[in-house]
């Protein structure tokens, strides 16, 4: 199944809290009149509207994002430390790549210091060093060494905090202890190119240990082609000549006569010698593997020329170049580099065919001559050095994109990086405006590409990032990456930072987080994965937002951070709000979120807003034009559609479920009312056959009723069902008759028969076994071995017990007779309630 694990919103630590109030104002009614007509005026587009309201102000900010609008107190992932390769056999993985510098630098120190009172100077201020390392880094584009940049760090804090000599040396100790951890890492600040610094860096961590294993498997080919002419050469004559020993002989040897030796010696041959064919492909295959040496370039990108930086120059294993359609060039580079690889590689199989004695001439020589980079093994090509062709999302959706379109199914594994700002709409014209029609969203083109591997991250998640990358580079696919780096706002507008900007394009579905690995299986099932993004199950990230109402009385609000509230960071869809006026009070009013839940034809009677804080911590209703509304409904679209892709509140599946469950409802009644037919048949077929056994005794009774003799006693406690008198006799008359004449006249009692039994008594032979009356007290009620109703210990019991359960027995068979104890409560109703079942 889809890797589709719930992720809570990301929102990172901020500064010391500060509540937002609500404005005091005046509401009037007519006001909110009027002003509700020029609002509905500038949400459907009136400009006039538009100059009627005021604009919101430039310190203005989401409200869930005011308490991190002070960026020199805004704590996140990075900078980050970069691991250096391990040379293990075993792949490295995303945490094992890169860590937040501030978890770094709390496990190194852990490493050194595991007491807790231990370089406790160090401790204290790692936070100064983590603030003081990336405002250092802010100059510094893509990964630098870590040991001098924290040896600089650790003078300056010695320098800041004046300590005494004692002091001061225990603190360079433990920054000794603390550079020496870094070894060969790195550490890089949120720059320009993360993601293309990230994507380096994994390269290097996969390529390298891949060139380190194909080296060894080059020298094991070139020691078994060696040792194959050394077996050759010892069934040659020369191996064999006597001069030859003459000259092992040594400074004596001019006392070794090789002519005498050679006369005694046999000089048959019986061994078959090396095919002249054979040799030369094996000296062919020799000479290519001894001569190749490995490229010291790993990276190859092409871009369009907006890289640039020192960090190219100086960096020996990447190799930049520009074109103005990098998806064309990098083909044609990996096309070059693979043809470079494709003699080296054929040597390399052919070598390990001829040590195993197992090349086939006519099988193999007709592949080996079309041997090109569609032949190699996975593991082959992953040996050819990475292109990665970088483009601009706006060019790629456009001109660019055929050659993009052609290198997604062409199978090479290049790895294409897209920057793509999450509020622009890559397939408008540049004089366009992003909102007027539906977005191009290129992952889903890229989707379309089924072979490809397509992933949609950002640098603001370097651990997403980075799993996204290593999955790319294990498969032997084009990949497709479309980065979101966030921006910095620009203008008058407040310097938020362009990390926290990328981050809330994640939380407002503008770039939402997906992968698509056809490697994985041909099910999207096995193939998505949805991981990364906030509250996938929802619609949009709700967060808790404390604020203080017009009478200053703190309160709580769940509000959802849109497509919307992401618009208002920035500058040029910032015409898009106006602000409302604190007395305009109107149910018509609703949040983004509410807005957009709604039907069509309720929502279009409302208008949108969302709120806003500025820099005096005062809170706002910004209303939202119906453009950028539009454009909301239709990243939400794309959000629904991703889902269903990934699993995640997938309609056909919900359809699906609810298929089911009412075929299983209707199953269920139909089984109930079989079995309530099959029971009530039955019930009729116990009380027919009780009836004519119930007769069947009765007659036998009568017929071999011995006159003379007075019936004994029925024992009322084992007593299932009363005795028959004359009354309830069929043949009472005659039976009477009988009595008189051979026994004479009997007394009054026994001449007044009973009308109802007083004792309880069970009709046992039609008990249906429903266990309702074991289940009210298995004292009283128990079962005989046909697991049939008997009465027992009715001093365990009460009457209430009995009469309820005469009136849940199925098959009226409990009949609950008088009470035994005149002290229970209630007996007149019981009482009223047994009569039914005498």
């Amino acid at each position: 199944m889809a890797s589709t694990q719930t992720h809570q919103s990301q929102l990172p630590a901020s500064g010391p809290e500060r509540i937002p109030a609500l404005p005091v104002a005046v509401k009037d009614a007519k006001t909110t009149r009027e002003l509700l007509f020029t609002l509905r005026h500038f949400h459907l587009g009136g400009p006039g509207a538009r100059k009627a309201l005021e604009p919101v102000g430039d310190d203005w900010l989401p409200a869930l994002l005011d308490p991190f609008r002070d960026t020199g107190r805004l704590r996140y992932d990075y900078p980050l430390f970069l691991f250096p390769s391990h040379d293990g056999d075993g792949a490295q993985a995303a945490s094992d790549l890169a860590r937040s510098l501030s978890q770094w630098l709390t496990d190194a120190v852990r490493g050194f210091a595991l007491d807790a009172q231990s370089a406790r100077i160090l401790k204290d201020h790692l936070p100064w060093l983590e603030h003081h390392l990336r405002e250092t880094l802010r100059e510094q584009e893509g990964p630098v060494p870590a040991g001098p940049m924290l040896g600089a760090a650790g003078l300056a804090l010695q320098q800041r905090l004046g300590l005494d000599q004692t002091h001061r040396e225990a603190l360079a100790g433990d920054l000794e202890h603390l550079q020496a951890a870094a070894e060969d890492g790195k550490v890089m600040g949120y720059g320009r190119y993360p993601s293309l610094h990230l994507l380096i860096h994994a390269i290097r961590a996969r390529v390298v240990p891949r060139r380190r294993r194909f080296q060894a498997r080059v020298d094991d080919c070139i020691r078994g082609l060696k040792s194959l002419f050394e077996v050759e050469w010892g069934k040659s004559a020369e191996s064999i000549e006597p001069r030859r020993a003459q000259a092992s002989v040594g400074p004596g040897g001019d006392r070794f006569d090789p002519d005498a030796l050679s006369e005694v010696m046999d000089h048959s041959r019986g061994t078959r010698q090396m095919p002249a064919g054979r040799r030369a492909r094996i000296e062919e295959a020799l000479a290519v593997l001894e001569s190749w040496s490995p490229d010291p370039v790993l990276v190859r990108f092409v871009h369009l020329g907006s890289v640039t930086g020192d960090w190219i120059r100086t960096a020996a294993d990447v190799e930049a170049s520009t074109d103005a359609d990098p998806c064309a060039h990098a083909t044609l580079l990996f096309d070059q580099e693979a043809e470079k690889l494709a003699q080296l590689f054929a040597a390399v199989r052919i070598a390990e065919l001829e040590i195993g004695h197992i090349y086939d001439p006519h099988l193999h020589d007709p592949w080996f001559a079309s041997f090109n980079w569609e032949a190699f093994s996975p593991e082959e090509l992953l040996l050819v050095p990475c292109i990665i062709a970088l483009d601009d999302a706006s060019r790629v959706a456009r001109e660019g994109l055929p050659s993009l379109s052609r290198l997604l199914s062409s199978g090479r594994p290049v790895q294409i990086l897209v920057r793509i700002q999450a509020s622009n709409n890559p397939g408008a014209l540049p004089h366009e405006n992003p909102f007027q029609s539906y977005r191009t969203e290129l992952g889903y083109l890229g989707i379309a590409h089924r072979q490809a591997v397509v992933s949609q991250s950002s640098a603001a998640r370097h651990q997403n990032l980075l799993e996204a990358f290593l999955e790319a580079l294990d498969a032997t696919q084009t990949s497709l990456h479309l980065i979101n780096t966030g921006l910095r706002p620009t203008g008058p507008l407040l310097p938020l930072n362009a990390w926290l900007v990328a981050g809330a394009a994640i939380e407002s579905r503008a770039h939402p987080f997906f992968r698509v690995n056809p490697a994985a299986g041909d099910f999207a099932a096995a193939r998505v994965s949805f991981e990364g993004n906030p509250r996938e199950l929802e619609d949009w990230p709700v967060h808790p937002f404390r604020y203080r109402d017009e009478n200053g009385t703190e309160s709580n609000l769940d509000l959802a951070f849109t497509f919307a509230d992401y618009a208002l960071l920035i500058e040029r869809l910032r015409d898009h709000f106006r602000q409302i006026p604190p007395g305009c009070d109107s149910e018509s009013l609703s949040p983004v979120a509410d807005y957009l839940s709604l039907p069509l034809d309720e929502a279009n009677q409302r208008l949108p807003f969302v709120w806003a804080v500025d820099g005096n911590a005062i809170l706002h209703r910004v209303l939202v034009s119906r453009e950028l509304i539009l454009a909301c409904r239709d990243r939400l679209n794309y959000w629904h559609s991703l889902q269903e892709l990934a699993g995640v509140k997938n309609r056909y599946v919900e359809l699906a479920v609810e298929r089911t469950r009412a075929e299983e409802r209707q199953r269920t009644a139909e089984e109930r009312a079989r079995l309530e037919a099959e029971h009530q048949t039955e019930v009729e077929g116990v009380r027919e056959r009780a009836a004519g056994e119930t007769m069947q005794r009765l007659t036998d009774m009568l017929l071999g009723l011995d006159l003379g003799a007075a019936p004994a006693p029925f024992p009322p406690a084992v007593r299932q069902q009363p005795p028959l008198t004359d009354a309830a006799s069929p043949s009472a008359p005659a039976a009477a008759d009988l009595a008189d004449t051979a026994a004479g006249p009997q007394s009054s009692e026994s001449e007044e028969p009973d009308s109802i039994s007083e004792e309880p008594w069970i009709d046992t032979p039609l008990c249906t076994s429903c266990n309702d009356c074991l289940q009210i007290n298995p004292q009283i009620f128990l079962y005989n071995e046909d697991k049939q109703a008997l009465l027992g210990d009715l001093a365990q019991g009460s009457y209430t017990q009995l009469v309820e359960a005469a009136e849940l027995c199925p098959a009226k068979c409990i009949h609950p007779g008088q009470p035994w104890n005149p002290n229970e409560p209630g007996l007149d109703e019981l009482i009223a309630r047994a009569a039914p079942f005498h």
